[in-house]
């Protein structure tokens, strides 16, 4: 509604506003019918002014026509004529100089018209002009004017001035009748023509029809004095002039001469324009003091208007500023305890938290009226009381909450800790396979849960952070990212490209190992299980930018704004969405360290994460320039698998004991070291043709024909340590590489291999573990005859293999397995072949004779040449039957879904 959205002083406006638009309304109609009057006043008196200006030229003019009427006569000379003639002209202009503009058209066209009598007078001065035509012609011309004044247009008689006005138009129309009447007697006591008689009875008709108007709008003042002129004019002629000349006519006007008649009627004449004169004095008072009256009047109603107005302006004012001064205090106060809510809820949020927060102050609502307003106002200071000690409880709450997380997370953390020691000890004592590898698991399961713990504490807004009291010295960052790859559950995904050369500060490690596991995590999870997640790391400048990249769904423009805005700005956790929780811990270390986090869309779907490392948090000489792309290494040969080799710079010389590092970046180097391959449809495809056409192959069956081999005449070798260093593999071996003849050893010669090539490092590394070779192109799709082609002749090897005949591979003594050995690691070691080429024998008929359990280093020869001692990796696992034969299974499902589905070839 339009009320509730005004305050109390536009409320109380619109209260006033209404009777005020009513006075107006009043008002105004009344002060323009004032000012109407006014105006028609002041034209009225204009036009009485004109009328007596006009009226004075009406009078020469009638007297120039009796005197020109005299002189055709032979009464009045040629001066006295030429004399009025003269003054006729001179009022004539004195009357245009007088009005000017001024001076309405119409009368400028009747005072034109005196300018037309040039002839009459021409015609009176030669004496050629008939005294009836000279009375006509003047008489047309006065007439004109008189008309011309419009007096009696739009008049109101009911006002005194109004009938006024029409009593002086008829006075001056009576005038002009009784001069034209002069004038007429004259010619008719002269030549006593019939014609002359019926001009005047008419004219007499006229001022008769006149006077009776003039009577009634005439006061009684002029009445009167227009009754001394009717007297004057019956002193000259008689009183009973007008009945004789109606019943004797020629008797009558026999008692007249024209010498003695006209200076009767000369003065006569004269008589009118003082009646004039009087009736035009009269309404120009009477119009003056009406105009006064009405302009009186409009200026008091305006006066009082707004006299009222100020008025009702004035309490309005008053009475709002009664009103809303109490309702000010109270927003004021609310104001107050909003600002005071809004800094506690920033100082619990995010690590701005402090410790001993300072207590509320409030004042009281300054309002001590009795009314409505001061019990609201009274009832609002209960409620803001109540509000801060809410605050206060709710802040308390809260800091307590957060402590009881850090504590949680810290208690987790001493448990996960302890548990991680005691899983290290029995994997230093284990030397079963299969046992050390569920070792390995829970120590990764371990580790996540650790990580997790450590999160929690970064959520209670807590200072230290898990883990950080670990790192005492500088770490590479190439360690720190294996650190995080090592406490997420699918880091065999994870490809890891980082240049050596940069160290992170013991202070920082913690820390940022927990983001990255957390960036990490979230990759891994929301990506395709058969997509890489790649980690790289370049230099910008003073930065190093570390970016995540994975290929998954992405997220929408509005939520990447919104989680890169809940990275960049502070935000509590009690308003973060759950599902967020990762990123929150993010951007809280992020923000905490002064990293750049950022998050964009991958090219082609997906997200990448980016995150600005400064030098602050770096410790290196140099921040080394990206490096180019490597050319991809060669592939091995089909059914080899690459040899994993340390690179130089990790090697050791033969001889020394492996050098002991931390088990967890041991393992992540491990996980790290090389993407594995990518998965490949059409060999799929091929693995599933072959399975279903050949013959059932359990290639981790116990064997059960092994000949006895040589004993090996070494010392034994004692058990390596659990936590050695591991580093990126080599490139795998070339492709059918030939036969090399090994070095004399103190034993035996080495024997011939009957159809069977020589077993390569690192054939059997645990699923998982990365190979050296760059991750190989995406897979293209190849034809089905082709697919079929080649897995025939995969399986065609896989019966050779069965029905060769193997010679036995040298035994290792009880008690002495090496390290590498029994934790499943895989270590560069020279190729040995016999100097007899392998050759493939044909298989043999008969029955096929079972295959035995796969014993890594089994089919090595006895009289292989020293090699220097491998650094050992403690978490490596064999590889376990029943999931490989998971695995089967899942290829041979999905292959048979794909057919179902595919199009036929």
């Amino acid at each position: 509604m339009l009320l509730g959205r005004l305050r109390i002083r536009g409320k109380l406006a619109v209260l006033v506003l209404v009777p005020l638009l009513l006075v107006a309304a009043l008002t105004v109609p009344l002060v323009i019918n004032r000012a109407g009057l006014a105006n028609r006043a002041d034209a009225t008196a204009r036009a009485v002014s004109l009328a007596g200006d006009v009226g004075s030229l009406l009078g020469d003019l009638q007297q120039e026509r009796l005197l020109s009427v005299g002189y055709l006569l032979n009464v009045v000379d040629r001066a006295s004529l030429t004399l009025q003639t003269t003054a006729v002209t001179d009022r004539v202009s004195d009357l245009r100089a007088a009005e000017g503009d001024d001076l309405p058209a119409a009368v400028s066209d009747a005072v034109d018209d005196v300018d037309g009598l040039a002839d009459v007078r021409a015609g009176v001065l030669s004496r050629s002009a008939r005294a009836e035509q000279v009375v006509a012609g003047f008489s047309e011309v006065t007439e004109h004017l008189i008309d011309s004044l419009r007096l009696v247009h739009d008049i109101d008689v009911g006002t005194n001035a109004g009938r006024q006005v029409v009593a002086l138009d008829s006075v001056l129309h009576m005038n002009d009748l009784i001069s034209a009447g002069a004038a007429i007697m004259i010619i008719m006591v002269a030549e006593r023509s019939a014609s002359s008689m019926t001009a005047y009875t008419a004219n007499l008709a006229s001022v008769q029809s006149i006077g009776h108007r003039f009577g009634e709008y005439a006061t009684t003042e002029q009445s009167g004095l227009y009754g001394l002129v009717q007297q004057a004019f019956n002193a000259r002629i008689g009183a009973e002039f007008s009945s004789d000349i109606q019943s004797n006519p020629l008797e009558t006007l026999g008692r007249f001469s024209v010498s003695t008649l006209f200076p009767s009627l000369e003065s006569f004449i004269t008589l009118g324009g003082f009646v004039e004169r009087k009736i035009i004095t009269d309404v120009v008072t009477e119009v003056d003091r009406q105009q006064r009256i009405v302009l009186t009047t409009a200026y008091s109603v305006i006066s009082i208007a707004l006299l009222v107005l100020i008025a009702v302006v004035l309490m309005s004012v008053v009475i709002a500023r009664a009103v809303a001064r109490p309702l000010t205090r109270l927003t004021i106060s609310a104001e107050r305890v909003a600002i005071v809510a809004e800094a506690e809820l920033r100082r619990v949020a995010d690590e701005d938290a402090e410790d001993d927060p300072e207590p509320i102050h409030l004042e009281p609502v300054d309002v001590r009226s009795g009314d409505e307003i001061g019990d609201l106002a009274r009832a609002f200071d209960r409620v803001q009381v109540t509000a801060a000690r809410l605050v206060e409880r709710q802040v308390t709450s809260r800091r307590n909450v957060a402590q009881m997380f850090g504590h949680v997370g810290r208690r987790t953390q001493n448990l996960v800790g302890r548990q991680l020691a005691l899983i290290d000890r029995l994997e230093q004592e284990e030397t079963n396979p299969q046992r050390l590898q569920q070792l390995y698991r829970l120590d990764h399961v371990s580790s996540r849960l650790r990580r997790n713990a450590g999160s929690l504490v970064v959520l209670s807004g807590s200072q230290g952070v898990a883990g950080a009291e670990e790192h005492i010295a500088p770490l590479p960052l190439a360690d720190v990212v294996r650190l995080a790859l090592g406490e997420i559950e699918e880091y065999t995904r994870v490809d890891v490209q980082v240049p050596p050369g940069l160290s992170v500060k013991p202070a920082v490690t913690g820390d940022l190992v927990l983001l990255l596991a957390e960036v990490m995590e979230n990759a891994t999870v929301f990506s395709p299980p058969h997509t890489r997640v790649t980690v790289t790391v370049v230099a910008t400048g003073h930065l190093v930018r570390l970016r995540v990249v994975d290929h998954g769904l992405g997220l929408s423009p509005e939520r990447m704004a919104e989680e890169n805005d809940r990275l960049a700005h502070r935000e509590r956790l009690d308003l973060a969405p759950t599902e967020v929780l990762g990123l929150f811990v993010v951007g809280r270390l992020a923000r905490k360290h002064g990293l750049g986090v950022a998050l964009s869309e991958t090219p082609g779907g997906g997200v990448t994460l980016t995150v600005d490392i400064g030098p602050d948090v770096l410790l290196h000489a140099a921040i080394p320039e990206p490096a180019p792309e490597p050319e991809p290494a060669p592939k091995p040969a089909r059914g080899l698998a690459s040899v994993r080799q340390l690179p130089v710079g990790q090697q050791q010389p033969v001889g020394q004991p492996p050098q002991v590092v931390d088990r967890a970046v041991a393992r992540a180097l491990v996980a790290t070291a090389e993407p594995d391959a990518a998965f490949s449809v059409v060999a799929l495809d091929r693995a599933t043709r072959t399975i279903g056409s050949g013959r059932t192959w359990n290639a981790f069956a116990p064997r059960t024909h092994i000949s006895p081999a040589p004993a090996v005449d070494a010392p034994p070798v004692p058990p390596a340590p659990p936590a050695v260093l591991a580093a990126p593999p080599a490139p795998p071996a070339p492709p059918a590489p030939p036969a090399v003849a090994a070095p004399a050893v103190a034993s035996a010669p080495a024997p011939v291999r009957h159809g069977l090539r020589q077993r390569v490092p690192g054939a059997q590394l645990p699923e998982g573990v990365s190979r050296g070779a760059p991750p190989p192109p995406a897979p293209v799709g190849d034809d089905a005859a082709s697919a079929r082609a080649l897995f025939d002749e995969f399986e065609a090897g896989v019966r050779r293999a069965q029905e060769s005949n193997v010679v036995s591979a040298p035994t290792v003594h009880s008690g002495e397995v090496s390290a590498s050995t029994v934790y499943g690691t895989v270590v560069s070691a020279p190729t040995v072949d016999s100097d007899v080429p392998a050759t493939i024998l044909p298989p043999r008929p008969g029955p096929r004779a079972p295959l035995s359990r796969r014993v890594p280093g089994a089919t090595l020869p006895a009289d292989i040449p020293p090699v220097r001692p491998a650094q050992v990796l403690p978490d490596q696992w064999s590889p376990d039957p029943e999931a490989a034969r998971d695995l089967i299974e899942q290829f041979e499902s999905g292959v048979a879904r794909a057919l179902q589905e595919g199009p036929p070839q």
